[in-house]
């Protein structure tokens, strides 16, 4: 884990590897570093990537989604417009 994912899982009092409603009311960010070390790592992309954008407001879920697109880890269908601009939800469910 690197110090950027310790400290937000200190601040947060959240896991790193699972993104909560809490952590995704900061935004982008800790999802986009996250998605880095995935990268890194050479780690697929979780299962549960969409429940986890979801929890995102839209302009966030667009930056984390074009971050995961530039990047080469997202690839197939895109999402639909409904979908993206859908308000954020409360749990993974």
């Amino acid at each position: 884990m690197t110090p950027a994912l310790t400290i937000m899982a200190l601040l947060t009092g959240t896991s790193p590897d699972v993104v909560t409603p809490e952590a995704a009311s900061q935004g982008a960010a800790p999802m986009i570093a996250e998605a880095t070390e995935w990268l890194l790592e050479g780690q697929p992309l979780p299962a549960d990537l969409d429940a986890r954008l979801r929890l995102l407001a839209p302009s966030e879920r667009m930056r984390v989604i074009v971050f995961l697109r530039r990047s080469g880890m997202l690839s197939g269908a895109g999402w639909a417009v409904d979908d993206l601009l859908a308000p954020a939800t409360e749990s993974l469910e």
